[in-house]
């Protein structure tokens, strides 16, 4: 999301301003966890980081890129504004549900060797290890990948609590 911050940073300071503070209840869908997680985590901030931004919002919206040219430049601006906060939301989603800092037996352990496997580790957890299923997951709607993390960290942490107790017994 940098290039589009970046891209939003070169406009008229005013606009953006204005857009932001004025703008804020406008959006062409609810929201893009509908979409597959794959979709989500790579092909769109892939065809941001390319400045791909009109094809990244066709992507979001499950639309032909041509009609996003289509647009008027006002239009094409809140679209990119909405598809920004779409990304702070779903940061936001992940650091309030899915962050936690690892274990500390797992740190010295070394579990942050698998940071730069980046969403391959997190595709990995979902499909249990199995590479097989690999593709399933990708194809997943991302908003039921976020509920199985969230669901697996729960269970983790009942778990870690259990175990807790029973040394204490």
């Amino acid at each position: 999301m940098a290039k589009l911050v970046e891209w939003l940073n070169s406009q008229d300071p005013a606009k953006v301003e204005f857009m932001r503070r004025y703008d804020t209840g406008w959006s062409p869908i609810d929201n893009i966890l509908h979409l597959s997680f794959i979709t989500i985590k790579e092909t769109i901030p892939k065809l941001i980081e390319q400045n791909k931004f009109e094809e990244a919002i066709a992507t979001a919206l499950s639309m032909d890129v041509k009609k996003i040219y289509t647009f008027d430049e006002i239009k094409r601006f809140r679209l990119y504004l909405w598809l920004l906060k779409q990304y702070e939301k779903i940061g936001k989603m992940e650091m309030d549900y899915l962050s936690s800092p690892p274990d500390a037996k797992l740190a010295a352990a070394g579990i942050s060797d698998l940071d730069p496997l980046g969403i391959t580790n997190t595709i990995d957890l979902l499909a249990g290890g199995d590479v097989t299923k690999w593709a399933e997951v990708r194809n997943l709607p991302y908003s039921d990948c976020f509920e199985k993390q969230l669901k697996m960290l729960i269970e983790s942490r009942i778990e870690k609590k259990l175990i807790e107790q029973s040394k204490a017994k």
